[in-house]
């Protein structure tokens, strides 16, 4: 039979995180400023509205932060209580250190998150283009209507960590794998499949994955 590595692709080291602080933050498409001259008035009023200040705040247990753009962020969570929920941002970094409750990526785009460890889940939900890293273990990370989002485990979380995806597209998570060769890189990449086949069998429903052989 095919062995458990069948299909799995190296990282070339220039793409292993795990080797780094913290994510990269190179090849991040800033927007460009647009001169409201000649608009209409409601496409001005627009263009205010999306332009909201960033903020960045603890409230109760809850951190918030929006509306950034390629910038380095820093949270230090005090309480395992705490959570994270990013909104709005473009092209930015979110350093989160010591271990809180869950974290949440909403509405962003070109972003990467890297946390040491999570009670509770890692969501993704209405995002394009994000990497997440994490350091020592995450329970669960739920993907859901995003395009591209790169996942990073550490060995901790390698076998403990349930991904569940809905509408997701271009899901690759990386992890250390052991190889017989102790001169092979240990961080492999595999895709999540995104086709399924379904059939009626014995009046139900049986789905499986699609795979294609060449």
């Amino acid at each position: 039979g095919t062995t458990v590595t069948s299909g799995l692709r190296k990282v070339d080291k220039s793409e292993m995180t795990h080797k780094n602080p913290s994510l990269r933050t190179s090849n991040v498409v800033q927007a460009k400023e647009q001169s409201p001259a000649g608009g209409s008035v409601h496409a001005q009023k627009q263009v205010q509205v999306s332009q909201k200040p960033p903020r960045m705040a603890l409230e109760g247990n809850k951190w918030t932060v929006e509306n950034y753009g390629t910038e380095h962020l820093t949270i230090e969570a005090t309480e395992n209580r705490q959570t994270v929920y990013m909104y709005n941002c473009k092209g930015t970094t979110l350093e989160i250190k010591n271990k809180l409750n869950s974290v949440a990526i909403d509405g962003c785009q070109k972003c990467g998150v890297v946390f040491d460890s999570l009670v509770a889940e890692c969501s993704i939900v209405n995002s394009k283009s994000v990497q997440v890293q994490a350091r020592e273990t995450v329970p669960s990370i739920q993907i859901d209507r995003t395009d591209g989002a790169q996942i990073f485990l550490s060995e901790a979380a390698r076998e403990s960590t349930q991904i569940i995806t809905a509408k997701a597209s271009e899901v690759n998570v990386s992890y250390p794998f052991e190889t017989a060769n102790p001169e092979d890189d240990n961080f492999v990449e595999q895709p999540i499949p995104e086709q399924l086949q379904t059939v009626v069998k014995n009046g139900k429903l049986v789905t499986t994955i699609l795979e294609h052989t060449g």
